[in-house]
This record gives structure tokens, sequence and C-alpha cells, in this order.
């Protein structure tokens, strides 16, 4: 619940953040910028969601309510404040780091924080930074005039072999989470299956305008892939 609500309330304030660079942009990407969402109504929606979030932090640890507020705390400053959706570097290892956290509460909650804790919100963290390369890609042509971004620093291509990257090191550490008995060894037996997400970002790199094939690719890629994960795991544990 606290995931849930913390990031409905995270994406309503980059909303709202957004909104007049929409406007200038002529790109009406969400229901602040187009009207059908008015100011009022945003902020609460916002408020409440993070009352919410707030409320649901008191059922857990205090560890974890601590880091539930750095949570907060970087989701606010992604939009607002510091803006770091408009400072490369700082736009993925937010979105990264935003996830990563929420992986680590959901597993210090039960257990200790030891290497398997960390390992899995390493992996949580690169899944997550690849995906918002993927969409500053997608949102290229628009940003590179109105906001400074990791993409529009190193540019698509370089984007795109950054993300092949991040996937690499992902896959090592699936390995390392295979090694210590996290992860059923089924799993493995998946991993060529990455192929399909990875191969349309080599495409990308050699063939400029398959980039917008490649996005719609990978987003209808990944919901077979997740599906079949979750079909194996259910499998395995009967």
């Amino acid at each position: 619940m606290f995931s849930a609500f913390s990031t409905s309330f995270a994406f309503i304030i980059n909303d709202l953040s957004d909104a007049e660079l929409d406007r200038s942009a002529g790109v009406l990407r969400n229901p602040v910028s187009t009207g059908e969402l008015s100011l009022g109504r945003c902020i609460s929606l916002a408020l409440s969601f993070l009352l919410v979030s707030l409320v649901t932090l008191f059922s857990l640890s205090l560890q974890n309510q601590l880091l539930g507020l750095v949570v907060i705390f970087l989701y606010f400053t992604y939009s607002w404040l510091v803006r770091a959706k408009a400072r490369p570097v700082l736009d993925i290892s937010y979105h990264g780091l935003c996830l990563a956290i929420l992986a680590t509460m959901g597993y210090a909650e039960y257990r200790p924080f030891d290497i398997t804790c960390f390992l899995l919100a390493s992996l949580v963290f690169l899944l997550s930074a690849t995906s918002q390369i993927l969409q500053e890609v997608r949102d290229y042509e628009t940003d590179r005039n109105m906001v400074k971004t990791t993409v529009t620093l190193l540019g698509k291509r370089m984007s795109l072999i950054l993300c092949l990257a991040f996937l690499a090191s992902a896959f090592a550490i699936f390995l390392l989470l295979l090694f210590y008995g996290v992860i059923p060894l089924e799993i493995l037996l998946l991993s060529p299956l990455a192929y399909f997400i990875i191969a349309p970002i080599i495409r990308a790199i050699h063939n400029e305008e398959y980039e917008d094939r490649m996005l719609r690719e990978i987003r209808e890629k990944r919901l077979i892939l997740i599906a079949i994960l979750i079909a194996v795991l259910i499998l395995g544990s009967i």
C-alpha cells in the first residue's frame, strides 16, 4: 500500500510539474496540461495520496518508516526544488534509487539487511534506470528543446548503449542471485528470452528510424515475458 500510494503521489506531482512545459512544447501528455484535471483537484489528490502513504508507514518497522520518508523526499525533489528529472545523471539515479529502496523495504520488513538484499536492490535499480533511459529516448525530440536529461546530454545512440551496459550488469547480478539460491534455478532456462528485449535496442542503435518501433516492441514483449515468468514461478512452487 505504501508503494502504491507514494508512487501515485509521485506521478501526480510530476504531472503538475510537467504541465507548463507540456503547454509550452505543444505536447499535452497528461490530464493537468490538457485541463481535464484542475490545479486545485490535482493538489488535493496529491495531498490525499501523501497522507495515506504516511499513514501506511505506521504499520512498518522504524527502519522502513525512515526509508519510506526518504522515498517520499526523492519523489518530491524529482519534480520540485531539486528538479532531478531535469538534471542529467540525477534523473536516472532517482528513478533507480526510489524503486531500489522500495525493494529494500519489502525485504527488510521480514529479514535483516544482507548481501541478498543488496543484490536484489541493485537489480531493481539497474532495470528501473534502464526503463527511464528508454522513456527519455522516446521523449528526446520534445525534451532536447525544453530540459536537460541524461539522454539529451549523451545523445540517443550512446544512451541505448548505456541501456545495454545496465542490462548486462543486471544479468550478472541475476547470476549471483542464482548462486546464492535466491532465484529458482528454473528461471535460468528463461534467460535466453532476454534476447527479445535486447535485440530491439541493438537494432535501434544501428538504425535510428527503428527507435519508435523499438519502444512499442519492448513494451509488448515485456508483458509477455512477465506473464511467462509468473507462470513458471507458480508451476515451480506447485
